[in-house]
């Protein structure tokens, strides 16, 4: 299974605007990109803040084929919004999760934040990739992509413009080996 971290941030490596929640900064041609990246996923995978803020278009969006689960520490909290096979909650350790996952016949799992999550996903070393658009602007504030220290070396696979401004930046892991083409329309 391939764990891919998606994520959308200012120039200088923020998630949000000040303390804004969400991704309300993200440009017209990443909104459409994004929408496309969930089509390449059998599953996603964010934190209870990312889900709050985004609740209703989350809920609204559970027609499409991809598996919506929710990191917490208070599962029960949610069990009103738990949707069996469409949007579920847990609070398993990423690497029990993305074990159960992988289990489940998952193929590609997206991570879509927060930064504590993206922080849990990466510490563990469970990423094997990042899709990272990069917005035009600058923030001086808000939530880094990846709120911990770590030293993780990545090797760019591709870069893409999503509008004049906007950028589209696909790494993957610089562990050695071989990867599978990251935005391959197999799932």
């Amino acid at each position: 299974m391939e764990i891919v971290l998606i994520a959308v941030q200012s120039i200088d490596g923020f998630i949000t605007r000040h303390d804004e929640a969400g991704a309300g900064f993200a440009s017209p041609a990443d909104q459409a990109w994004f929408r496309t990246a969930l089509d390449h996923c059998d599953a996603v995978v964010m934190g209870s803040r990312t889900y709050a803020h985004a609740r209703t278009t989350i809920r609204e969006s559970l027609r499409h084929n991809v598996n919506r689960y929710v990191l917490t520490r208070e599962p029960t909290k949610w069990a009103a919004d738990v949707v069996p096979g469409k949007l579920e909650f847990t609070s398993e350790e990423p690497s029990l999760f993305a074990t159960r996952m992988r289990h489940a016949g998952c193929k590609r799992l997206g991570v879509l934040g927060g930064g504590q999550v993206n922080a849990a996903f990466l510490r563990a070393n469970l990423v094997d990739a990042l899709w990272l658009t990069i917005e035009p602007r600058l923030f001086g504030h808000g939530v880094a992509l990846c709120p911990i220290r770590l030293d993780l070396e990545w090797e760019l696979l591709e870069q893409r413009l999503l509008s004049p401004s906007v950028i589209l930046l696909t790494y993957r892991r610089a562990s050695g080996g071989t990867r599978p083409n990251l935005m391959s329309t197999s799932r």
